[in-house]
């Protein structure tokens, strides 16, 4: 099992929680928590394995837990030297099946990188970067603090939904709950979202929330004036079967370059959010 050096000045409690085991808790500046819950103890578990992890503010809390894998804590967990962002250690195990009826159980481990201001898993990768190692005063992790040494630049692996390029609908609600915590919704990303909202039936609950918490946020009002047809896009051969009518209330998002079509945030009496372009004659000024 892979061993991280211990970083100092990392904030560490541990605390008895009542039953048969003490959880750890790991402490951001950040004002964030990652407590490490649920002991493993067994044959195929290392020493201080733990089945969850829960990250947590004063406003919610998330199990990024992963059920295929199981994670080690013993206080060499390492918080970057901003405390923004924290490796975790987890690791995936089971037994291999050979040819001949005989099988052998096998381990994998994996390193995370957490952002400690909102519980985003930034990347996830096994491998030599485990050995990474924060450098200096920076957030930047490298092979060693040698000049010259390899960096890994783990903050190009952010989730962002206007990178995916599978299929939406065959995205699950644990993916789906992390991008929405690594790419918050903005007038870059609002469209994909609505798009995600209207292909994935199985995460469209937790898609909308953010949308209409989104909404919620933005502050240029308006009203559609004429009977107004929607489209996906800025452009005529993106039209829908979808209309607002005169008198409909619009958050607008944006306006498009050539300033003929409008982005337009729209919440029906129901409380469900919808996001698409409008021709921009049709808004009222």
């Amino acid at each position: 099992m892979i061993k991280l050096n211990y970083l100092n000045g990392i904030l560490l409690s541990i605390f008895v929680t009542g039953v048969s085991y003490a959880d750890v808790v790991i402490k951001s500046p950040e004002g964030s928590n990652l407590t490490f819950s649920k002991e493993k103890k067994g044959e195929h578990y290392d020493k201080n394995a733990w089945g969850k992890i829960i990250f947590s503010t004063n406003s919610y809390s998330v199990d990024l837990s992963r059920s295929d894998r199981y994670y080690t804590e013993d206080g060499t967990s390492k918080l970057s030297p901003s405390g923004r962002y924290l490796i975790v250690i987890s690791v995936s195990g089971g037994n291999v099946e050979y040819g001949d009826g005989t099988s052998n159980y096998s381990d994998k481990a994996y390193c995370s990188v957490i952002d400690m201001t909102n519980g985003c898993i930034v990347s996830d990768w096994d491998g030599e970067a485990c050995g990474y190692t924060w450098v200096g005063n920076e957030d930047v992790l490298a092979s060693s603090e040698n000049a010259g040494a390899n960096n890994f630049d783990f903050n190009s692996m952010r989730p962002s939904i206007n990178k995916i390029k599978n299929k939406l609908s065959t995205i699950d609600a644990r993916r789906v709950g992390n991008i929405l915590r690594c790419d918050v919704p903005s007038k870059e990303n609002i469209n994909s979202y609505q798009q995600l909202a209207t292909e994935n039936g199985k995460t469209k609950e937790i898609v909308h929330e953010s949308i209409a918490n989104y909404l919620h946020g933005v502050t240029d009002e308006s009203s559609i004036k004429s009977k107004s047809k929607l489209f996906k896009s800025p452009s005529d051969d993106s039209e829908t079967k979808g209309y607002l009518v005169s008198g409909d209330k619009v958050k607008v998002i944006q306006v498009s370059s050539d300033g003929k079509w409008v982005n337009v945030g729209y919440i029906n009496p129901k409380g469900v959010p919808l996001i698409t372009w409008v021709k921009a004659d049709t808004v009222a000024e």
